[in-house]
């Protein structure tokens, strides 16, 4: 497989119906240049979207569970590591130290209730 093919594949996320409101999904991705892994998170928004995010906070390149699978906190996804809080329906930051930053987003389809994320790299900061 070419790295374009492998940078553009679409990563079963599993069913629709294991995203309830509330849990969040981790999705294995390819590795990052570096060779270190990286995954998404998938979770439905408080309309009850769902959304696709790389699991990396903007702050510091650390997932944002730092491994307790814990990402929620009061209806926003919460990095372990500093406390930073993140809007579900976009990732922005609404506070820590990297306020105003948004996680990189994902896309994500839907096919026959099946999730599909499409892995591309991501850039940083």
């Amino acid at each position: 497989m070419s790295a374009t093919a492998r940078l553009n594949a679409r990563v079963r996320a599993g069913p629709l119906s294991q995203i309830d409101q509330g849990r969040v999904l981790t999705v294995r991705l390819s590795p990052d240049s570096y060779g270190r892994p990286r995954e998404a998170i998938v979770l439905r928004d408080a309309a009850g979207t769902p959304r696709a995010y790389l699991n990396l906070c903007r702050h510091l390149p650390v997932p944002l569970d730092a491994a307790s699978r814990d990402f929620l906190r009061d209806g926003q996804l919460q990095c372990a590591t500093h406390g930073a809080r993140y809007r579900l329906e976009d990732g922005v930051c609404v506070s820590g130290p990297c306020q105003g930053s948004a996680l990189h987003a994902l896309e994500l389809g839907i096919e026959n209730g099946e999730m599909f994320v499409t892995d591309l790299p991501p850039t940083w900061p």
